[in-house]
């Protein structure tokens, strides 16, 4: 029987869902920690001027910017990307405020929370091997028995800078985008992911020789390329680095390998080399053997000959005293 036209109409339907399907993740832009996040619309740019004098060595700044209620459940997932100009600890972090039955009334205390890469939620946190001019997409597991049940109440933006340098005085800013809470892949709450999600109210918590700005912008075409292209960059230093390693990997196992042929064949010299020595001496002791025995031989046979002359002259002597008394008995008669 011929195939129809429906039968390759759905043929042609089912690979191009399988298509779209398989397609799906590249458009995911906050599927796992590590992931290439990609930004667009709108973001929270964070800019702090930090102003540390003399003997001290703590500098910290957080701003209340979204009031949320949210009630942690089992599973929960806080998500978001962000992006860090400077290359110091304390920058790139999120804390909350108001959280019920928590000791210190924030998340940063919370024993046990971690992005999927095992940095800590804490707010001194150094992020800067992973977020410094660069994108960091970060996952931290919020289902800890500590919080299960217990309700968030202002999400916070915060930074940390503990560097023990005194007089320290710089500016740096902190971009942040797709802040979510998930809950096994499935969105529970959408805390900042575009212009709309913020609408610019910011309670100041608490600060020490700190000064930061929140707003929200949007993503220009430029801004754009330049993320791409920095990101592409990176990959490209990464790649060729990885090159690199990968051919002093193979070059140590060349030399490791041309090691063992050397020490093989040192080995195969020394043992021809011994066993060679070893039959010399067999030939030469099998030489002196040989020489020993015939030496042995001779002497048995001079031996022997000696004897045997020995003998054969006590035989005459005594055959020669038999007969003389013979010889006078005859002469008297």
């Amino acid at each position: 029987m011929q195939p129809t036209k429906k039968f390759f109409a759905a043929m042609l339907a089912a690979v191009m869902i399988a298509t779209i399907l398989s397609a799906a993740p590249i458009f995911n832009a906050s599927a796992k920690a590590g992931d290439a996040p990609n930004p667009s619309g709108g973001y929270l740019k964070f800019t702090v001027d930090v102003n540390k004098p003399e003997g001290e060595n703590l500098a910290f700044d957080f701003k209340d910017f979204k009031k949320i209620e949210y009630t942690v459940a089992d599973g929960d997932m806080i998500e978001y990307d962000v992006w860090c100009s400077v290359e110091f600890e304390g920058f790139g972090a999120i804390d909350a405020n108001g959280v019920t039955n928590v000791g210190s009334n924030n998340l940063r205390d919370v024993a046990g929370l971690a992005d999927e890469d095992g940095n800590g939620m804490h707010t001194g946190r150094d992020l800067s091997a992973y977020a410094y001019d660069q994108w960091y997409h970060r996952v931290i597991d919020l289902s800890v028995e500590e919080l299960i049940g217990q309700t968030i109440d202002w999400l916070q933006i915060a930074c940390h800078p503990g560097n023990d340098t005194e007089n320290l005085v710089y500016q740096a800013y902190v971009l942040y985008d797709n802040i979510v809470i998930t809950n096994n892949g499935q969105e529970k709450l959408v805390i900042f992911r575009d212009e709309g999600d913020w609408d610019g109210t910011t309670r100041q918590s608490h600060n020490k020789d700190c000064t930061g700005t929140l707003e929200s912008l949007v993503f220009t075409q430029d801004e754009l390329n330049a993320f791409k292209a920095a990101e592409e960059a990176k990959a490209a230093e990464e790649a060729s680095k990885e090159a690199s390693r990968e051919a002093s990997r193979e070059e140590a196992e060349a030399s490791r390998e041309k090691a063992s042929v050397d020490a093989s064949i040192k080995q195969s010299e020394e043992e021809a080399a011994a066993a060679a020595e070893n039959e010399t001496k067999d030939e030469k002791g099998g030489d002196e053997e040989e020489n020993s025995n015939t030496m042995i031989l001779i002497i048995c046979i001079a031996g022997g000959a000696l004897v045997l002359i020995i003998v054969i002259v006590l035989i005459a002597v005594t055959g020669k005293k038999k007969k003389e008394p013979e010889g006078d008995k005859g002469e008297k008669k």
